[in-house]
């Protein structure tokens, strides 16, 4: 299947037409999205500036996003799973075990998903 490519005369010139796709607004990439953004454009800018031009930036720092907080849910309910508090009455011990889980998945979603390049 072969696509007609559209052309537009200019000053006796003829140039194809290009429609970029749009980028995502930038309040819709979420927390990880950010940070994956910031470590392209610090770490890889050339696949940054790519991903800007084909204007897919936005959409894979919101697939980022996602994945990472599916992971961080999957770490954190495997963790709370395994670590059963003492005492399930005391709000105090629950918030602490959550928040150390939280902590433990973070870091394995920072490393293996937001400082990767796609």
């Amino acid at each position: 299947m072969e696509r007609e490519i559209l052309y537009e005369e200019r000053d006796g010139l003829l140039y194809p037409v290009v429609e970029l796709p749009e980028n995502l607004p930038l309040g819709q990439v979420g927390k990880y999205g950010l940070l994956w953004l910031n470590y392209m454009k610090e770490n890889h800018k050339e696949r940054y500036r790519l991903l800007w031009r084909l204007g897919r930036l936005n959409r894979v720092a919101c697939e980022v996003h996602e994945e990472a907080w599916e992971m961080l849910d999957e770490i954190m309910e495997k963790r709370l799973a395994k670590h059963l508090p003492e005492d399930s009455s005391s709000t105090m011990e629950m918030w602490k075990l959550r928040e150390e889980a939280k902590r433990i998945g973070e870091e394995v979603v920072l490393r293996d998903i937001v400082y990767q390049p796609r």
